[in-house]
């Protein structure tokens, strides 16, 4: 078969030629032309590839690294692994065969998409969908194990084929801010719920889940109706501040309620905190800064901030007390001291004095590797040494003078943790060491140079 690809010069290209495979091995930041046929792409750790041009990849493996999609792709099928994955307005579509994701952290924003037309399986992973954002099943098996799919803001999932399997797998429909709209909408596939652990949550009174069929608890052999009028239909419609029952006369069931194993259930433990904003920003240091606001509390009593390094499992890292009783703007803060490197999940949990609970959405860090450089001695005479803390990549420090020149610079291999640079040709004075880490970040510190 012809393969038609274009790479940029930015890539470091290592080409194991086969008759049926090309095999490319990519050391550098550069673009892509999504045209390519059995081709394998090796990512580097904190390498970015950027799908800078439409086309269709026909059975293509993507291994590691962050890959940036700019322009719509075409999976005839696609393979993705230990992958970081950004689209913004674009879409992805498996067209073909059967396109895996296994150990990928995906993020869509605007009105980006993954629409398949083929069964897909997804394996730890977290996919989050921002914006008006989707996924869209249309092509039959879409098989979810250890995973989660965050739909925040106005994102949906909706399945027009099937079955939907959720095993050890949750689907979260709302972010916590009552302005979104997020939905789960399964269109006549069966959804089939595997376990105790699995399953749908829906926020608040804007999300809803829709199925005209039941669904099914695999581990108990039950299956479950939400077509109207039923409990499930009704439980949170028709009151004050609450949506119609029977709207659209549809079987509809709006939040906050969960799908689980045992059926249908809805959330009692709602807190009165109307959250409005929620920020998360890394900082110099290694830091990340959270930002968040509540336009009104009503028997607020404090927020655990909860990390994770997968998307699934959390772990406190903080409280902040919260003001109690507030009807006007109320802004909180805190900072992450020791950020994870990598990528790094935050989320806020609102606890009311009546032990009631609620959590914010999900925010994503992609943090430096870099967690701090040493150099010794320092004033140095005729040499130096500089040592890294916290990258496992390759990486490089570079000499320069009080005029922004670069004298010296060198480069260490992964698992490196120093470097040693030759002094004593330089004059006596102030000088900086940058050192740039695999993943682009950059720290610097102060050198003199004593003669």
């Amino acid at each position: 078969m012809k393969q038609i690809f274009t790479i940029l010069a930015l890539i470091t290209l290592t080409v194991l030629s086969t008759n049926a495979q090309t095999v490319y091995t990519v050391n550098s930041n550069g673009n892509f032309s999504a045209s390519c046929s059995n081709c394998t792409f090796n990512i580097a750790f904190g390498v970015t590839l950027t799908i800078n041009t439409a086309g269709t990849c026909s059975n293509c493996t993507f291994n590691g690294g962050t890959i940036d999609i700019k322009k719509n792709v075409v999976c005839q099928p696609c393979t993705f692994s230990n992958n970081t994955i950004t689209m913004n307005s674009q879409s992805l579509n498996p067209n073909s065969g059967t396109t895996s994701f296994t150990n990928v952290n995906m993020t869509v924003k605007g009105t980006g998409s993954v629409s398949a037309n083929t069964p897909v399986t997804i394996t730890n992973s977290v996919f989050t969908f921002n914006d008006n954002s989707y996924f869209n099943n249309n092509g039959g098996l879409l098989d979810l194990t250890g995973s989660t799919f965050n739909l925040n803001d106005d994102s949906y999932f909706n399945a027009n084929a099937g079955p939907v399997n959720l095993k050890t797998s949750k689907i979260f429909a709302g972010n916590g801010l009552l302005s979104s709209h997020a939905y789960v909408k399964m269109n006549g596939p069966a959804l089939n719920i595997y376990d105790n652990t699995s399953g749908i949550m829906l926020a608040n009174n804007n999300n809803y889940y829709y199925n005209w069929n039941s669904f099914n608890s695999i581990s108990n052999s039950k299956t479950y109706t939400t077509t109207y009028p039923s409990t499930a239909s009704t439980m949170n419609c028709g009151g004050p501040g609450q949506n119609a029952c029977g709207m659209w006369s549809a079987p509809t069931v709006f939040g906050p309620a969960t799908f689980s194993s045992n059926g249908v259930a809805g959330i009692t433990s709602t807190l009165a905190v109307l959250l409005t904003g929620f920020t998360a920003s890394s900082v110099n240091n290694n830091k990340v800064a959270l930002d968040w606001s509540t336009q009104q509390e009503i028997n607020s009593a404090y927020f655990d901030i909860q990390r994770s390094s997968n998307g699934s499992t959390w772990d406190k890292i903080g409280t902040v007390a919260a003001k109690g009783y507030a009807s006007n703007v109320s802004h909180y803060s805190y900072t992450d001291n020791s950020a994870l490197a990598g990528v790094g999940y935050y989320r806020l949990k609102m606890v009311g004095s009546d032990g009631k609970q609620a959590y914010s959405e999900i925010k994503t860090i992609h943090a430096s590797l870099l967690k701090g450089i040493t150099c010794y001695p320092n004033p140095s005479v005729d040499n130096v040494s500089v040592s890294v803390n916290g990258t496992t990549g390759g990486w490089s420090v570079k000499l320069i003078n009080q005029s922004g020149a670069v004298l010296q610079s060198e480069k260490a291999g992964n698992n490196t943790t120093m470097v040693s640079m030759n002094t004593q040709q330089y004059p006596r004075g102030m000088y900086i060491l940058k050192v740039i880490a695999a993943d682009g970040t950059e720290q610097t510190t102060k050198l003199m140079i004593a003669h």
